[in-house]
């Protein structure tokens, strides 16, 4: 016979920011005993206690290890990328081929913002409008998945020890989110962190991110 405990345990496990609430102590466990209840109930096929739940929730939470997201001092600096656009086509051997070519052709330096990330099935760049033209008219005849304008990017620089560090980068990610702010793309290399985002989201972006430095 399925226990209340077995079903709390499975109900808590499959929820991330319950998780995430208990390991801070900030779960109130009357008020989600009362949440999860008519589950129990229909999985048991018959009428639960909200007592018997707090206490199965309580002690499956006592197990939970104490959790800290690291978001404070971990950003050396902040850099804006204006004028963004970001483009999307299918991997073949031949586009990034020709994306290679382009890319050795086009003439940039090391302020100019391009990126370009290949995946498993597609291929994105990430550039400042003038670049990404170049990009455009090479790859006209080839099909876009997606391609948006108005975008910035906001470029995160931390020490390399951060790489060391479990949860940098969902602790940064985390604070856009709680301002649900749209995360278009996002670009990483060993020690950056590049938020690709729309341009109206670029002052509250910044004020989550300052809050780390």
């Amino acid at each position: 016979m399925i226990k209340i405990s077995e079903i709390v345990e499975e109900i808590i496990k499959r929820d991330d920011l319950v998780i995430a609430l208990a390991s801070r102590g900030l779960l109130n466990a009357s008020a989600y005993a009362r949440e999860i209840r008519p589950e129990i109930e229909e999985t048991l096929m018959k009428e639960v206690k909200v007592g018997s739940i707090v206490v199965a929730v309580n002690r499956y939470i006592d197990t939970i290890p104490p959790y800290k997201v690291p978001t404070e001092n971990i950003i050396q600096s902040l850099a804006v990328h204006s004028n963004l656009e970001g483009i999307s086509y299918e991997r073949t051997e031949e586009t990034s081929r020709r994306i290679r070519d382009i890319y050795k052709e086009t003439n940039v330096d090391n302020k100019t913002y391009v990126t370009v990330t290949q995946g498993i099935n597609e291929i994105t760049i990430v550039a400042e409008s003038s670049v990404l033209a170049e990009f455009k008219e090479a790859l006209k005849d080839k099909k876009t998945i997606y391609y948006k304008e108005d975008l910035v990017g906001i470029t995160v620089k931390f020490d390399l020890s951060c790489l060391k560090i479990p949860n940098v980068m969902y602790g940064l990610m985390r604070r856009m989110a709680l301002k649900n702010i749209n995360l278009i793309e996002v670009v990483s290399t060993a020690t950056e962190l590049t938020f690709i985002i729309d341009k109206k989201d670029l002052q509250l972006g910044l004020n989550q991110l300052q809050k780390s430095i």
